[in-house]
């Protein structure tokens, strides 16, 4: 992966919202399908059938740090990526960014007398990362290397970053739900998932510094009188041009059936492996989504839900992994003069090369990883017979590095089933620079929670849904 596309990536990531890895603005929207994500305790007014794969497509991000300008600026730099000062200056010490897709291959929900059932296969994805800026200071220091003219030059290349993680997690879920009202007032509902653990990779450096030093004797001396000395007998092959120290510690690790990372001979990586015919299920878990509502007068109602509470145990059978802890010295000579050039020079941050990973042969353990539970709090009020309502709500979704909280602000007018349309105001993610807009026309269903308007805003996230109503309407309690 090249400098620009890694930071292409990492920029397009650290400028959206994860906390919308739902849609907010649907949740008072009461003839669509996907508020029941965010709550399995409401009920809709009809049951439904969702268009596979596309019929609830949800993608989301969030960081502290870039916003959509910063994205420009990083098209727009090409090459010259690293000398961008006005990117470099918005960076803070601490870079954290958060990336979610959530799409369901097969989703529908029916009434069966006043109890609503619910049934999915979703697909997930979850991308944590935390960057330091000492990062991407070492690596614009590297950008500024122009080759080996001396061995003295190497010394640029000096230095080093620490506390940096990239995790990725993909799964499936398959998801049973039920809702019911309790009494006239109070509706409660579950769903049960059995999660189904497609993926997952990690990068974690903990700490890497490279000390390069040269021998005061060939300081000055180019490349090519270096080797014109060695052929007139005046230097040795083997001479010792200076050293390279290195301290790494630092691992990658994949947990997929069916691939995983490469080796060569020398036990580095060469790459990652895969093949679709030996695809299959890397991990299993348990999840359960709990939700309620209460109607405290006819025209306001409270509720509340927990999501995602449960884990995946991820198989160490289908676990590979390369680890580097310990303090190196290596001599610099002719032969390999021009090769630790090459390594550490690097702009890409994912160049195994520089730390010096080795296959970590051993067998491994299982590992059980919590699943990234959310908190949801809401209350509205409607008026108009129940075709205006005024809501807000209040979510926290407990991701690593940090926990993100939103407040959302809706006004919803539903005169229809088949014609909802919602307006949201969520100040916290966006600095209250961007507003939130929802639209269910027929069986068609468009919404984001952030709309851009500002100059630079730090968030954006959209939703597409299609959705067919399908068997009876919601009953009436007597």
């Amino acid at each position: 992966m090249s400098k620009k596309s890694f930071l292409v990536i990492c920029g397009l990531a650290l400028g959206m919202s994860v906390n919308a890895q739902y849609l907010r603005t649907s949740y008072f929207m009461e003839g669509t399908s996907s508020r029941l994500q965010l709550n399995p305790g409401l009920q809709p007014t009809r049951g439904y059938f969702n268009f596979p794969v596309i019929g609830s497509f949800n993608v989301g991000a969030s960081s502290n740090v870039l916003g959509v300008e910063d994205i420009k600026d990083i098209l727009d730099s090409g090459d010259n990526l690293f000398e961008n000062d006005k990117l470099y200056d918005r960076l803070k010490d601490e870079n954290h960014l958060n990336v979610n897709l959530n799409t369901d291959i097969l989703s529908f929900g029916w009434y069966k007398g006043k109890g609503f059932w619910s049934f999915n296969v979703g697909l997930r994805l979850d991308v944590d990362a935390s960057i330091e800026k000492d990062m991407f200071k070492y690596l614009r220091q590297v950008n500024s290397f122009e080759g080996v003219n001396t061995i003295s030059d190497l010394q640029k290349l000096n230095g080093g970053f620490q506390n940096t993680d990239l995790n990725v997690r993909s799964w499936m879920e398959i998801g049973l739900g039920y809702s019911r009202p309790v009494t006239d007032k109070l509706t409660v509902g579950g769903r049960v998932k059995a999660l189904l653990g497609v993926g997952k990779g990690q990068m974690k450096v903990n700490n890497f510094n490279l000390s390069i030093d040269y021998n005061q004797e060939f300081a000055n001396l180019s490349q090519d009188q270096i080797y014109e000395g060695i052929a007139n007998g005046k230097y040795n092959a083997n001479d010792r041009l200076g050293t390279v120290k290195y301290t790494a510690d630092a691992q990658v690790s994949t947990t997929v059936k069916g691939g995983g990372l490469k080796y060569n001979q020398d036990g580095t990586i060469s790459g990652f492996d895969f093949k679709a015919e030996d695809a299959g299920v890397a991990g299993l878990g348990f999840g359960i989504d709990l939700g309620a509502s209460y109607k405290v007068l006819d025209n306001l109602t409270v509720s509340a839900a927990v999501l995602d509470l449960g884990y995946i145990n991820w198989k160490g059978s289908e676990t590979t992994m390369a680890t580097i802890n310990a303090t190196k010295t290596e001599n610099i000579t002719a032969g390999n003069y021009q090769e630790i050039a090459d390594k550490y020079s690097s702009t890409d941050f994912l160049n195994m090369d520089r730390f010096n990973l080795k296959e970590d042969g051993q067998s491994h353990d299982s590992e059980k990883k919590k699943l990234a539970s959310t908190i949801v709090l809401a209350g509205e009020y409607a008026m108009l017979n129940n075709a205006l309502s005024f809501g807000a709500m209040y979510t926290s979704r407990f991701v690593q590095p940090k926990t993100m909280n939103e407040l959302t602000l809706s006004a919803t007018l539903r005169p229809k089933n088949w014609f909802n349309v919602a307006f949201s105001y969520s100040p916290i993610m966006a600095a209250g620079k961007s507003m939130g807009v929802a639209l269910k026309l027929g069986p068609v269903f468009l919404g984001t929670d952030y709309m851009f308007f500002g100059k630079n805003s730090q968030t954006v996230n959209g939703f597409v849904g299609i959705s067919f109503p399908m068997g009876k309407k919601k009953a009436s309690i007597d």
